[in-house]
This record gives structure tokens, sequence and C-alpha cells, in this order.
């Protein structure tokens, strides 16, 4: 590569530039007038999809403050599921002895999440668009639509905020709760409204969640300034931080492992919903997915989208450099708005519910209403009423604002992939009524199962909050798994070597599948036993070796060694022998000082093209 010194502003946005950021940006180009992108190792591996449209004119890259958004709608997500709720109850139900499991998870999220980002970064095309390309058949798509839909059906934070807004208006007029079920119904058309009535879907979203972490954080250091925190509590979480790799036998065994295989899927986000920050940093503009239209609401008009994505030379150093300044980025922001906040977050939780309510109650295993009551009655003796009604409000708030990203995200990741794989070959499926009409479907659905648990009678009164959030668990840790083994392949064979995943990030994605792929073969070690043997007791409840967990078990660590293959990659291979394949030379460019056609202006508050 050129060492040729280069111009800040040849690299970096101005400040001017970066600004229309805050509302997403959206360059759109003719891709009709665009070559297609050679097949050359400078370029990606398009693989079993059309050719990629080169367009030589990556967008500068603004200031951090210009794209703070993405990890917060992660972040909002984040704080209802695992950290309001899940790792305060591991915290409760058996002290901190396993608390180095959320930041190794939090962690790991943030590894595997850059990654996501990084194929959307270099082609604005979503992940999904990027993973119809590895067969002909379109398989891995289709699969995360069907595992996005089995893991993020049930209307679990929905009805978990419902039922605290009853407990709240009972406390208040001194009568026993009414039901939670029309509270959930109300609020899933309060988010049906939002999302379909804004002109920007990504932007109301945004917003919305950036509100709701102003609101919370205040709450929960008053809190936790109420709460008589004391040092034998910190030293405990600190100790428990640092105790790496140590487990206690009740959370092997029982309901105790289902309870901390959720904790560590949604410690941060979870399941197929880190799959939706590659649509996001599509529709706030991230690289080149500045060139992709945004989804719009009933009152917005679609924008253009391209039939494929873009390519940009690798072996030009002015776009190479902008493009590690576009990752670097994207890191940072989701440094500081995703993995910051939400180890702050659970920091604070967890203390709150050490010093209210102890550390050794096994009977609040997955009784996570209950928890929180007990929490808030506890406040409430240190900060009057008013602290305990607010605190129960707060988590009422940070429950909804989860569905708010659940329901966006599910019919987002849903609609991609239907679009994808299918509506961009008709006149008729725009992405907007795709979106539209995946929204109403997904909210009529989620009422639904409301409605049965309310009207249903005789077993469908188990559809309760708490069961509906443990259930789609084991699901969202097996997608995890699976979507981390493709993304890796992804990462390091279909992109060229200068944009492929550095060595760091290579290990760190065997990682993520060692630890989410060792709950994966243990879960359905379980259910294999459980279901097709009828097994039980300490074969299944206690990790002894036995024909299930030798093959599963075996399963799992033949991935691992096939993805430490994969990821050995150099980059985008060419023929053998030719320039490109393993072990070759790669040509290198002359170095550029442009970046060829420049692109048409900035967009950021425009949606045009196509009509609805």
């Amino acid at each position: 590569m050129s060492t040729v010194p280069m111009n800040r502003a040849e690299i970096y946005a101005s400040d001017e530039e970066g600004r229309a950021y805050r509302d997403g940006v959206y360059q759109p180009v003719d891709a009709a007038q665009l070559p297609d992108a050679p097949r050359e190792p400078c370029f990606p591996h398009p693989g079993y999809g059309p050719p990629f449209k080169r367009n030589d004119s990556l967008p500068r890259v603004p200031r951090l403050r210009h794209v703070i958004g993405p990890s917060v709608i992660a972040l909002g997500m984040g704080l209802g599921a695992g950290e309001f709720l899940l790792w305060p109850n591991i915290v409760a139900t058996g002290e901190f002895r396993v608390f180095w499991l959320f930041w190794v998870g939090v962690l790991t999220q943030f590894i595997v999440i850059g990654e996501i980002e990084r194929w959307t970064i270099a082609t604005g095309e979503s992940i999904f668009a990027g993973m119809a390309r590895l067969d002909r058949w379109r398989f891995w798509p289709w699969f995360f639509l069907c595992a996005t839909l089995i893991s993020f059906f049930w209307p679990g934070w929905a009805a978990e905020s419902g039922a605290f807004v009853a407990n709240v208006a009972g406390m208040l007029t001194g009568r026993e709760p009414a039901p939670w079920q029309p509270i959930a119904l109300v609020m899933l058309l309060v988010i049906y409204v939002a999302l379909a009535g804004s002109t920007v879907v990504y932007n109301a979203l945004e917003r919305f969640e950036i509100v709701l972490v102003v609101l919370f954080f205040p709450l929960l250091v008053v809190s936790l300034a109420l709460a008589g925190v004391t040092w034998p509590d910190v030293a405990a979480l600190l100790r428990g931080a640092v105790s790496v790799g140590k487990v206690p036998a009740a959370f092997i065994g029982g309901a105790q492992f289902t309870t901390l295989l959720v904790a560590v899927a949604y410690a941060g986000s979870g399941g197929t919903l880190l799959l939706a920050q590659s649509l996001w940093i599509r529709d706030k503009g991230f690289g080149m997915g500045a060139y992709q239209g945004r989804i719009a609401g009933i009152r917005g008009v679609n924008e253009e989208l391209c039939a494929t994505g873009f390519a940009f030379d690798a072996g030009n150093a002015t776009l190479l450099r902008r493009f590690r300044a576009w990752i670097a980025l994207a890191h940072r922001e989701l440094l500081v708005t995703f993995v910051a906040l939400i180890l702050l977050s659970v920091v604070i939780t967890a203390l709150i519910a050490a010093a209210t309510i102890g550390t050794d109650n096994p009977e609040l295993t997955a009784d996570f209403m209950r928890m929180v009551a007990l929490e808030a009655r506890a406040l409430g003796e240190h900060g009057g009423v008013v602290l305990e009604v607010v605190f129960l409000l707060g988590g009422a708030l940070v429950l909804f604002s989860t569905q708010v990203g659940i329901v966006d995200s599910v019919t987002r990741v849903t609609g991609d992939i239907f679009h994808e794989c299918y509506g961009r070959r008709t006149r008729f499926w725009t992405l907007k009524r795709t979106f539209l009409l995946l929204l109403s479907v997904f909210v009529a659905a989620s009422a639904a199962i409301v409605i049965a648990s309310w009207r249903g009678g005789g077993a469908l009164e188990r559809i309760q909050p708490d069961f509906l959030i443990i259930i789609a668990g084991p699901f969202t840790i097996v997608s995890m798994y699976l979507f981390t083994l493709v993304i890796g392949y992804m990462n390091a064979r279909r992109l060229p070597a200068e944009l492929a995943m550095p060595w760091w990030k290579r290990v760190g994605m065997v990682w993520a599948a060692a630890l989410w792929g060792w709950f994966t073969a243990e879960q359905l070690s379980r259910v294999v036993m459980q279901q097709l043997f009828g097994w039980s007791g300490p074969q299944v409840d206690t990790i002894v070796v036995n024909p299930v967990r030798t093959v599963l078990y075996g399963v799992w660590i033949v991935s691992l060694a096939w993805l430490m293959w994969a990821v050995a990659a150099p980059g985008a291979p060419g023929a053998p022998g030719a320039p490109g394949a393993p072990g070759a030379p790669r040509p290198r460019r002359p170095p550029s000082t442009g970046d060829g056609p420049e692109p048409l202006a900035l967009r950021p508050g425009r949606l045009h093209d196509r009509s609805a």
C-alpha cells in the first residue's frame, strides 16, 4: 500500500457534512450507470448473487457525536431484557458467583456485532443479502427468518411491562392489580401506530430509545443511592467479576440453568436481534450503506434500493483509509453507547437487588415480577412510596422499550430477508409495503397471544409474563451460535484481505462460537434426553458423558474446527495459483488521491424515488 501522506480532509467529513448523519444519510446513485465490479481480489466475492456495482466513492467519515444511534437502540432493548430482569435475578438467586459471565457475554457481543456491521459498511448490503450469496438456495436468510419468528414471536416484554403498570395502579388505588392483558394490548397498539405512522421508521425508533436512556439512568442512580448498598455487596460483585470459569453446580442443574442460559443470551441484546444492527447502520448511512434507501413509514415515500450491493477498490489507498476509519467509528459508537452503558446498568441493578432483597433467594428463580416487587417495596421503605412507584414505572418503561425494539427488529429482519430473497424481484413488494404488512401481522399475532392468555382459560393460563420471557431463551442462543459461524466465514472468505477481519477479531469470533456453542450443545442435549428418551435426574442435570452429549458436543467441536479453518483465510479467494489465492501475492492498484466520480449531495431529510 502506498505511503503517500494524505490530507485529513480526504478521510474525514467536515462538521457540516457530519451533522447530516444525525437524521440519517441517503445518497442516491444511478446504479444502472455503474459498471459491475470485477471478480478480482481487491473486490468482494459475489458468490451466488448478482455482481456488485463498482462505486469508488466511499463517503467521508463523520465524528462520533454525529452517528450516535444504532447502538443506543441495542442498548434500549438490552436494558429491559438482561439488565433489569435477568441478571439481577441471577444475583438474587445465587449471589455474584457467575457475574463474570455477564461482562464476558457483553464483550463477546461487541466482537460479533462489529462483524455484523463490517459487511454493510463494505458493501451497503444487509448482512442477510450477504448470506444469500453463500448458496443458490439462499438457505441461511430463510433459516434466520424462521429463527427470528420462533425466538421473538412471544410478547414477553409487553406482558411484563403491562404487569408492572397494573401493579402500580393497584398500589395507588389500594385495590388488587387489574389484569395485565388490556395494558399490554394498548402498548402493542401504541407501538404499531408509532412505527407505522413514522416518516422514516429508523429515526422514530432511535429518538424513542435515546429519550428512554436519558430518563432511565437517573432513576437507576437515585435508586442505587437510596438502596443501602454496603461494602460487602461491592466486594462480592468484584469477586464475582474476576471469578472467570467458576460456575456453581446449582446453576448447571434444574431451572437455574435455563435462567443462566437466557441471561447469557441477553448479556446485552440477544438472538437474531443482533443482526438488526446491520439494518440500523444502513439506514443511518454508515459507509456504503449511504447509497441504499431506508424503510419508510406510512407518511414516507420509498427510497431507491439497488438490486445488489456496491463495491469499491480495496487497492485504492484513500478508500481503504476511509473504510478503516468507518470501522473504527462503528466500534467506538458500539463501545461507548452499548458496552459501557450496559456494563454500568447491570452493576447498578445487581447492587440494588443485593442491597434490597439479598443474594440467596432460590425461590425467586425466573420469578421476575415478584423479584422487582420486593425490590420496589424495599426501596419504598428507604425513599417513600414515590420512589417505589417511580421504580416500578421505570421498569415498565424500560420493558416497553424492549418490546418496541423487538417489534421493529423482528419486522425489519424478516422484512429485509423476504425482500432480498423474493420481494425485490417484483414490482409490488417494495420494502415499505413489506415492512408495513409484516408489522401488522406481527403485532396482531402478539395481541392474539395476549388475548389467549386472558380469555383462553385452562392450559392457556400458563401464558404469563415470566413464561413468555423464558420460553424464547433456548432459541436465541442457538441462533447466535449459528450466525457466528456464518458471519465468520463471510467476513474472512468473501471480503478482500484488506477489508477482512483483523486477527484479534478472528480469534474473537472463534471464542463466540465456543461460548454460545457450548450452551447450545448442552441445552440441546438436555432437550433430546428429556423429550426423546424420557431421561431425568443427574444424567440430564449434570454434565456427565453419555451418547447424546457425545454426539452433540462432537458436532460443536467439529464446527469450531471448521470456523478456525475458515477464518484462517487471507480474504476473498481467486482461482488456485492466481493472484488473490491463499499464499499468492495480491496486486496493488496505483495510489489514488481521489475517489472517482463524486456522489450526489447528502439528502438526510428527503424520501423520494419509487412511490408506495
